[in-house]
């Protein structure tokens, strides 16, 4: 072997098995700068738990139209970022059979399909081709740019396939090396390179099959091709190839590790799967694997996909894995951390960040983490609390060691129980400009100064003596937040209790924050957002009822970008300051909340409280979180970045009436038809949960409709005419998508509803009026009479059929929107509560499906008439459409309406259906909401969204929509 060969050879082992080096997390980019290292990508899995329907996944792509695509040996699962849907063996597809081995996007974007049996299938704008099987398996198939299409198959050699679906084959005979194929590539020149079982050879222009001079590329499997920079990656049963000439030798990329798939990621980094060692990455230089003890769910890759937004997609005989960038990232144990457990974080002057955690203390600087070690004056080295002095120097406060102060890494000083510290937990330490010190432990807090040291507990006016936060307010104030409240320290040294009792009871007081631009010091509680005026000694406060969605919050900090950022037990918010100063002012009523967690990046979305301070924002604009998995980091105007990704936007389903019917551009719908839904898909994966969609239906609604994070929207009693359904997709603070998913359709009328049929009515009566007339001109003034009886009648029953429902006799849709309207009206004008619910039967499709519709019906009008009976007088009840019932309640209190709903749901359920079928039962789900600071067009909506919850959790509920997660079943 040359020496040259040799010493890249050797060089290339040394790279293979090196660890991987810490670096910091950074965005998935193939631009110059550096590279992340694997472990600070966002690692996470799917697997059949998550609704694959087989673990081997065999073939990964994404289409033109933003699905991901998993082939299995159980069928092809397309992918929303929500939810599978499995394709597998049946008329809709043409496999032959459900195992899949191998995906190709042709360069038309058309999706082939071939695996087991020699099924072939081409899926082409939703639309599925299937092509006579071979009847062998296909590990590849490639579309070159001649449009013919090649077939690699498992022992029956390489065939051709042109347009007309004819198809040629090679043998052993012709000079392929063995029958079985496993890779195929077509070059910048046109040859197509073609890797067997028993080396790699290619075809030339006449199709005839030439041989490489390379031995180290013969008599050995090749399982992956691949053209970078005019040279030919060659993955082989021996290792990685490069060859520049098919009569030159390799150069060995990677030896002796038995590759099984390649992937570029722009010009310097290059993804290779292996055979039985997992995922390797080559970056400028850098050679990094990643198996399963770093979370691959198995070590043998079978295919590799780079998606729209720059995840890689591993497959493995496990699962699926993905790397992927996420708004937070986190360092743990593996990046460093002595210990997972954080409880207190800190942003230094000296440009450093001190992580203190159950095992110890970290100081982060320049991306490198490191130890600071207390053991000579901590045994268990159980960081609470860290605080930074005057003079730049750092306390520690431990969990059973007291309190320490250190300068240039050198303990100076140590506090505790057996000196000046009443207890040696210490959760505070508060260093004052003079050089004293507060230290908050767990039997009260003590000011420690030269001129001699000062206890403060109940006795002296403490709501506590369990001491959890400390705060020095720009005024000079000392604020001490306890495990029963919060004291004051005025500069005069008098101590007051402030009463937070009328504030929901609110009891823990864990972190303090000053806004000092608004004046405001904010306090973070066990019932959510406190703000105390600085000036007025009022507060105010950010609750449940203005929008938050758990009580118990720990820490708040202010980012750069004019956010609130809020640490709890589920997770970590993000407020918009500006709503929160206008809560606070009384100009708004409501504040959005963002909710971030697992999915975003954290290892835990746990994070830790009741120590100072359990977050911070450091020096570059990054704000650091203490959790019980690791300290997560964000980087808010990063972001902006997730903002800047539109992702692509589908109509998955059409659902009239509660048929499914296949989506096609434009739709005619049928005479009544009563009930119309879309369910839609933001095609986006990294942040899938977090998509919002708005609709607008031409033809009805006015403006759009923002619909949140709901996937689907329904329409009911829709008069007959042409419509236009269009819907859009954006991630939060992010621009819509322009490429809207648009469906239209026509309901067309019934007969009595057409403007022939209405002008050969008018024409018919018109006629018998004028010989009636005629007959009976005798008796003028009797006709006449009867006349106006006969039209009276007419009216009548003509506007009972109009305002009534046929099969319930409730009012229907159109009499329910005037009431609703009348009502509403009414209600702003005289300032009263007007409250409405959504009614829907649960599983009622399976009462038509089993019993028949005759049976559905009779179900309906009993489930009408107990409701009827049940209600109030002054209640209207309306068959909103379906097995679903609306009710308005006016001058009525929510909790009122709570109790009427209540039992009618009680009575729903307890409803005898015997005579009918014998194991027959029914419930019912029911949405509530008010007109509490609701405009009309969001009373349907959040009710709406009240009956959408009920029924996720498990319907026969009622749901409140104005008090968040409050439900009555």
């Amino acid at each position: 072997m040359p020496l040259l060969h040799l010493c890249c050879w050797l060089l290339c082992i040394f790279l293979a098995i090196a660890p991987g080096a810490g670096a910091t997390p950074a965005k998935f980019h193939s631009e110059p700068g550096p590279v992340p290292a694997l472990d600070n990508y966002f690692k996470e899995s799917l697997n059949t738990r998550d609704g694959l329907p087989h673990n081997t996944i065999n073939a990964l792509a994404q289409t033109a139209d933003g699905y991901l695509w998993f082939g299995t040996w159980e069928g092809v699962a397309r992918y929303n970022g929500r939810e599978f849907k499995i394709f597998d063996r049946s008329p809709e597809t043409g496999l032959p059979d459900v195992g899949v081995r191998t995906f190709h996007v042709d360069w038309q974007q058309d999706l082939w399909i071939a695996g087991s049996r020699g099924g072939l299938v081409k899926v082409s704008n939703g639309v599925w081709h299937a092509y006579p099987p071979l009847g062998v398996l296909i590990n590849r198939v490639l579309l070159d740019s001649q449009r013919r299409l090649w077939i690699a198959t498992e022992g029956k050699g390489l065939y051709l396939q042109d347009e007309a679906g004819q198809r040629r084959v090679w043998h052993r005979a012709d000079g392929l090396p063995s029958e079985q194929v496993h890779s195929l590539l077509e070059d910048a020149t046109g040859r197509i390179w073609v890797g067997t079982s028993d080396g790699l050879v290619f075809l030339d222009p006449d199709l005839q099959i030439q041989q490489v001079a390379s031995a180290e590329l013969q008599r050995t499997p090749v399982f992956a091709l691949l053209e970078r920079q005019h040279e030919l990656l060659v993955g082989t049963e021996r290792g990685l190839f490069a060859l520049s000439d098919p009569q030159a030798q390799p150069l060995s990329l990677l030896a002796n590790v038995p590759v099984s798939s390649l992937l570029p990621q722009g010009p310097d980094i290059l993804w290779i799967g292996t055979v039985d060692r997992g995922l390797f990455r080559q970056a400028r230089g850098v050679t990094e694997q990643l198996d399963i003890r770093q979370g691959l769910p198995n070590n043998r890759v079978l295919a590799l996909l780079l998606d729209k937004e720059n995840s890689i997609w591993v497959g493995t005989n496990g699962g699926v894995f993905r790397l992927r960038d996420a708004p937070f990232s986190t360092f743990t144990t593996e990046q460093g951390l002595v210990s997972n457990f954080v409880r207190t974080v800190l942003s230094h002057s000296d440009g450093c960040l001190y992580i203190g955690s159950s095992g110890g203390l970290n100081r982060y600087c320049d991306g490198k983490l490191s130890r600071l070690d207390l053991s000579t004056v901590s045994v268990g080295q159980s960081v609470l609390s860290l605080a930074e002095g005057p003079d730049g120097s750092l306390w520690a406060g431990t969990y059973a060691d007291g309190l320490v102060q250190l300068r240039d890494d050198k303990v100076v000083q140590h506090f505790h129980a057996d000196n000046r510290l009443p207890a040696n937990e210490v959760r505070a330490v508060l260093p004052l400009a003079d050089g004293s010190v507060w230290v908050g432990t767990a039997l009260g807090a003590v000011w420690l100064s030269a001129a001699g040291d000062k206890l403060y507990g109940r006795e002296q006016g403490l709501p506590s003596p369990f001491i959890m936060g400390l705060y020095q307010s720009s005024d000079q104030r000392i604020f001490i937040g306890s495990g029963a409240g919060v004291a004051v320290l005025s500069a005069t040294g008098e101590l007051q209790r402030l009463d937070l009792s009328r504030f929901d009871d609110a009891d823990y007081a864990f972190g303090f924050a000053e806004d000092k631009e608004a004046g405001l010091l904010w306090m973070s509680t066990d019932r959510g957002l406190l703000a105390y005026h600085l000036q007025t000694d009022k507060i105010s406060m950010i609750g449940r009822a203005q929008g938050m969605p758990f009580d118990k919050l720990f820490q708040l900090v202010l980012d750069q970008q004019g956010h609130f950022w809020v640490s709890s037990n589920r997770g970590v918010l993000r407020l918009n300051r500006q709503q929160a100063l206008e809560i606070v002012n009384g100009q708004r009523g409501w504040i959005d909340i963002e909710l971030y967690g697992e999915s975003d990046g954290m290892a835990s979305a746990q994070a830790n409280g009741g120590s100072a301070k359990a977050a911070t924002v450091h020096h570059d604009g990054s704000v650091w979180i203490a959790t019980s998995m690791g300290v997560s980091r964000v980087q808010p105007e990063r972001l902006q970045q997730f903002a800047r990704l539109t992702p692509p936007v589908v109509v998955e389903e059409l659902i009239v009436d509660g048929e499914s019917l296949a989506l096609r551009q434009t739709h005619r719908l049928a005479p009544g038809t009563n009930r119309i839904e879309f369910q839609y898909a933001g095609l986006g994966y990294v942040m899938s949960q977090r998509i919002q969609y708005r609709t607008l239906l031409e033809g009805f609604d006015s403006q759009w409709v923002n619909r949140g994070a709901a996937i689907s929207a329904e329409y009911t009693n829709l008069p007959p005419g042409s419509y236009r359904f269009r819907v859009a997709a954006a991630y939060p603070g992010g621009d819509w998508s322009k490429n809207e998913a648009i469906v239209e359709f026509t309901l067309l009328p019934q007969l009595w509803q057409r403007g022939g049929f209405q002008l050969l009515l008018l024409v018919l009566l018109a006629g018998s009026l004028f010989l009636a007339i005629r007959w009976r001109l005798s008796s003028l003034r009797h006709s006449e009479l009867r006349l106006r009886k006969l039209v009276a009648e007419q009216t009548s029953e003509l506007q009972l059929l109009a305002r009534q429902d046929a099969l319930t006799g409730l009012a229907n849709r159109r009499a329910f929107d005037e009431a609703l309207q009348h009502e509403y009206l009414r209600s702003q004008r005289y300032q009263t509560t007007l409250c409405l619910a959504l009614l829907d039967v649960d599983h009622f499709k399976r009462v038509n499906d089993q019993l028949s519709h005759a049976v559905g019906d009779e179900v309906l009008k009993r489930v009408a008439a107990v409701l009827q009976q049940q209600s109030r007088s002054i209640d209207l009840l309306a068959r909103w459409g379906g097995e679903e019932f609306a009710m308005l309640l006016p001058d009525t209190s929510l909790q009122d309406a709570a109790e009427v709903c209540e039992r009618l749901r009680q009575k729903i359920e307890k409803m005898d259906l015997s005579d009918i079928a014998s194991d027959l039962r029914i419930t019912i789900s029911i949405g509530l909401t008010s007109n509490h600071k609701l405009d009309l067009s969001q009373l349907l909506l959040n009710a709406d969204h009240a009956l959408y919850q009920a029924k996720r959790e498990g319907r026969n509920k009622l749901v409140l929509a104005d008090l968040p997660q409050q439900t009555a079943s």
